[in-house]
């Protein structure tokens, strides 16, 4: 209130000589009541804002309308020279133009003496750019799908030769660059309540026809009336980026996800010996995701590496499917060491063979479980890490990996089994890690302190479905704070995956385990 009484003596102070009763009432100007912008006048403003409509002969104002619609005004605040409104929002019911051809961009104040007009634009959410869809090359005359929010009230169109990241980067009042204006036409434009924010917001869908002289990467830019918005523009895609990969060696049957940049028109897709077409994966629409439904397991994997390629170029990563990282796929490598109760081997039926499988139906309290308990031999040889793993890797930075398949109870809330991983170096020292930490068993509460049992590598446990689970080797005491380097000296000789339930709660253990091997996942 102190703001406003100093605001509007500013406002009234500027003359007295008008006569409040009389004399044809006149808007010459809006402004905000922000000390800052005292001097600034404006032509348009958001619903919300507080407003100041500035002028002559406004005194004994009745009502006060913005887009033909009356809005509250408080009578004592009014003056000679100045009226302070607050302009309603949509959620309360207040029109847009934008929405509305039938009503007028202007304020209009009735007085006991008279009307005054003053045009005046009342805008929409700030406008937002989100993608732009259309085929490769992008040539003069083709058609560019743009997504976006709140491109409404389009006042401008056009390509500047400055790319997004660079009006990211620097201070600018008006777009810098050489531009090329464009036509453009609305598709769709769906007005309605964010069910999050509960605030109005337009989903957009432009169609812009790219214009002669588009430069060949630069922004494309819309201006609208409540502001400017871009997105970088390439007559050419850009390279492919790969940020993420699900896992290092899927199964069959399992879906890939590759998550990146500029997934663009994606031609192919190379893994070993095998070639994947457009007909045999998914990209999303925001081509930054690719969903591959891994059915066709390699045979010859000298070249570890996936590969994208695109019109932009190709991108690739190695220690894709890399069989030397393998201890064991249970179809060889390793041998059983019988203890008992112990998992069954399973032939899956599919190019993946065999895999293990602990399935105990109803599993009651017990402080030692079925395993899968292997060695590399009776000749007492150590299992081989890959030569493909930097020496300098870190324990953090090396994973126990598995393929699994869970369809149990594990992380239900009620049944607080576990799994207890073993490894043994050379020699008869055995290293322990139990992924579950009891508070009190006897009360049926625990913790779970590094998170759920069989988690992936962004610590989540999946169901139903074939994915990639890690333990970093920093939890086994024999491999900590030591480099690939080191642990190759320490050596891996037998491990052990065993469920374990110390809890009084019974519960189903229905899990499926293949491709054991340690892996290197650098860290960011």
């Amino acid at each position: 209130m102190l703001l406003l009484a100093a605001f509007q003596f500013c406002l009234t102070s500027c003359s007295d000589d008008d006569d409040a009763n009389g004399g044809q009432p006149e808007i010459t100007a809006v402004r905000v009541p922000d000390p800052a912008k005292a001097d600034s006048t404006f032509v348009k403003a958001g619903p919300g804002q507080m407003i100041a409509i500035i002028g002559n002969n406004l005194g004994n104002t009745l009502k006060v309308y913005i887009n033909d619609q009356e809005v509250y005004f408080n009578p004592t605040m009014n003056t000679d020279h100045s009226i302070i409104v607050t302009i309603p929002s949509e959620e309360d019911g207040f029109k847009l133009t934008a929405f509305d051809s039938d009503l007028k961009d202007e304020i209009r104040v009735e007085t006991t003496h008279g009307t005054a007009v003053y045009s005046f634009k009342i805008t929409a959410p700030y406008p937002q750019m989100q993608r732009i869809s259309a085929t490769y090359p992008r040539n003069a005359g083709d058609k560019l799908t743009v997504y976006g929010l709140n491109l409404v009230d389009v006042e401008k169109v056009y390509f500047t030769d400055v790319e997004g990241e660079e009006l990211d980067t620097t201070v600018w009042k008006d777009v810098p660059g050489s531009h090329v204006d464009a036509a453009y036409e609305y598709v769709s434009q769906n007005h309605d309540i964010n069910p999050d924010t509960k605030a109005y917001e337009t989903v957009s869908v432009l169609s812009v026809t790219v214009p002669d002289g588009a430069p060949e990467k630069g922004a494309l830019v819309v201006e609208c009336a409540a502001g400017v918005s871009y997105l970088s523009y390439y007559r050419l895609p850009g390279k492919p980026v790969i940020l993420t990969c699900s896992n290092d060696m899927p199964q069959v049957g399992e879906t890939l996800v590759i998550t990146g940049r500029e997934f663009v028109q994606v031609e192919k897709i190379m893994y070993c010996d095998v070639t994947l077409t457009p007909d045999q994966f998914t990209v999303s629409e925001s081509e930054d995701t690719i969903y591959v439904p891994f059915i066709q397991k390699p045979v010859d994997c000298s070249n570890a590496t996936l590969t994208i390629v695109t019109p932009g170029g190709e991108v690739s990563q190695g220690s894709f499917y890399d069989t030397t990282t393998l201890v064991t796929s249970f179809d060889d490598g390793a041998t059983d060491n019988g203890w008992s109760p112990n998992a069954t081997y399973v032939d899956s039926g599919t190019a993946d063979g065999i895999y293990a499988y602990i399935n105990v139906p109803t599993e009651y309290q017990q402080w030692w479980g079925t395993m899968i308990y292997f060695r590399k031999d009776w000749s007492g040889n150590s299992f081989l890490f890959s030569d493909n793993i930097p020496a300098t890797a870190t324990a953090d930075e090396l994973y126990f990996s598995m393929n699994v398949y869970d369809a149990g109870d594990y992380n239900n809330g009620s049944f607080l089994g576990y799994l207890r991983y073993m490894i043994q170096p050379f020699g008869d020292a055995e290293n322990q890690y139990d992924n579950f930490a009891w508070e009190d068993y006897d009360t049926q509460f625990g913790l779970f302190p590094d998170g759920p049992v069989l988690q992936d590598i962004n610590g989540k446990n999946h169901k139903n479905k074939w994915y990639r689970a890690v333990v970093p080797l920093s939890k086994f005491a024999c491999y900590a704070g030591k480099t690939m380097a080191d642990i190759r000296t320490t050596g891996l000789n037998q491990f052990r995956i065993q469920s374990i339930n110390q809890s009084i709660t019974s519960g189903k253990i229905d899990v499926k385990f293949d491709n054991i091997r340690v892996i290197y996942i650098p860290s960011k």
